[in-house]
């Protein structure tokens, strides 16, 4: 597999070595600033290429064409979707993935075609949530192109689903409960009559849209009532 990561700073550095000890992969790291792309092309050689990833002409030089996977990964939000619309759009890239640093923009890039984004606002604020007691929906995943994610939800003690079985509740439509983690740590693949109990966690597939109405149904509250 043949991947570009447009953007040699700490996370694309991170990425490229990993990617490089994989098996089969062929990575090549662009690197806009001259200072930085001479640093790393003092310590990982010809696999780091000095030049600006969001210009058509360039990432044909460095080989967009046969590109796998294209990563833009730079501290510029305009950069990175830029340089994936190009790998999508001009060399039929298979796949785009952009880091995006401002998380209010992530809607845009998924609307614009970007296959998959990476928040680290959101991952860190995901952590956060995960460790406190009162949370009740954090995200895990997002199945592109389905219009679905993975969720991790606790039940709160009041909520309409709280004693009931599952096959006795009215969930958004598309949504499927995967897997219940008790409060004591046991994990329960779940059936129609699972009982939900308060301290539960579930892990559910819901559409993008079904958040507040799985809210209203884990918490009996709605989602402005219960943000941090």
């Amino acid at each position: 597999m043949y991947i570009i990561v447009v953007g040699g700073g700490m996370v694309g550095y991170g990425l490229a070595l990993e990617l490089q000890a994989m098996p089969g992969h062929e990575v090549t790291i662009v690197e806009r600033e001259g200072g930085r792309a001479g640093q790393l092309r003092e310590e990982l050689g010809e696999m780091v290429v000095h030049g600006d990833g969001t210009e058509i002409a360039f990432l044909e030089s460095v080989g967009a064409s046969r590109a796998d996977l294209v990563i833009a990964v730079t501290a510029d939000d305009g950069a990175n979707l830029v340089t994936c619309q190009v790998a999508k759009h001009w060399f039929h890239v298979g796949r785009a993935i952009a880091r995006v640093n401002d998380p209010r923009n992530e809607e845009l890039f998924h609307r614009l075609g970007v296959d998959s984004t990476i928040s680290a606002t959101r991952a860190v604020m995901a952590q956060i949530e995960a460790t406190l007691p009162e949370h009740t929906v954090v995200p895990l995943l997002r199945l592109e192109g389905s219009g679905l994610r993975v969720v991790n939800l606790r039940l709160q003690d009041g909520a309409p689903a709280a004693g009931r079985a599952i096959k006795d509740l009215v969930l958004p439509r598309q949504t499927l409960i995967s897997l219940i983690i008790r409060s004591d740590g046991a994990l329960e693949v779940p059936a129609g009559e699972s009982v939900l109990r308060v301290g539960d966690e579930v892990i559910a597939v819901i559409p993008d849209d079904a958040e507040d109405e799985m809210r209203m149904l884990i918490t009996g509250t709605p989602s402005d009532a219960s943000a941090l």
